[in-house]
């Protein structure tokens, strides 16, 4: 796959990605794409994690730690309070991570425009390439699941999700797309549809 360039794999059957060993790879999408679900599958996470977990030679961050590990405290208030906190948190964990030894697996939607500098930022700073694995889903299935999993987000934020998310796609789509058009500083980027997550069973690091 040529270097820099985003590779879309959607209706593939690829069952392996493969990565240098000092690598970044965030897995993007709206909420309700697949991300953490393809994370627990590939990982063996349970869900109930409140820290980082060290997985298949990877330090492994979902959001959903940090929320876990806010829950304990917070759980009497609605989650709109202490939402920052969990993003924050996140964001603290990532940037410990990427300052470690050994690749890092990130859950991160990568709509917000904050978030994407503060990865570029975090990798560039500690010299680790960033590798996008990119969940590509309709918004009216990751509502669905959403909603199946009990973690529904307000309409007004998930539309401004969508809307952002349909901005990066269509950087993603455009020929001769480069993968740091879609995150600044990323090296390459791998479009994923439902079926092509299903398929994969393992993210390698070499080297």
């Amino acid at each position: 796959m040529r270097p820099g360039g985003v590779h879309d794999l959607r209706g593939g059957t690829a069952r392996r990605l493969c990565y240098p060993s000092d690598s970044v790879v965030v897995f993007a999408g709206i909420p309700g794409a697949g991300k953490t679900t393809l994370l627990r599958r590939l990982y063996g996470l349970s869900g109930a994690e409140c820290t980082p977990v060290t997985a298949g030679g990877a330090t492994v961050l979902d959001s959903e730690q940090a929320r876990n590990a806010w829950r304990t405290r917070l759980a009497a208030l609605p989650y709109g309070l202490w939402r920052p906190l969990v993003h924050a948190t996140h964001h603290l964990r990532v940037r410990a991570a990427l300052r470690g030894d050994g690749p890092v697996v990130v859950h991160e939607c990568a709509t917000r425009a904050l978030a994407r500098w503060l990865l570029r930022a975090g990798a560039r700073r500690t010299g680790r390439e960033i590798h996008l694995v990119i969940l590509d889903t309709p918004p009216d299935e990751a509502r669905h699941d959403q909603h199946r999993r009990g973690r529904v987000i307000g309409g007004a934020s998930f539309r401004t999700h969508v809307h952002r998310w349909d901005h990066l796609r269509e950087a993603a789509e455009a020929p001769g797309a480069e993968a740091c058009t879609v995150l600044p500083g990323a090296r390459s980027a791998v479009l994923l549809d439902r079926a092509a997550a299903s398929a994969l069973t393992a993210i390698d690091f070499l080297g």
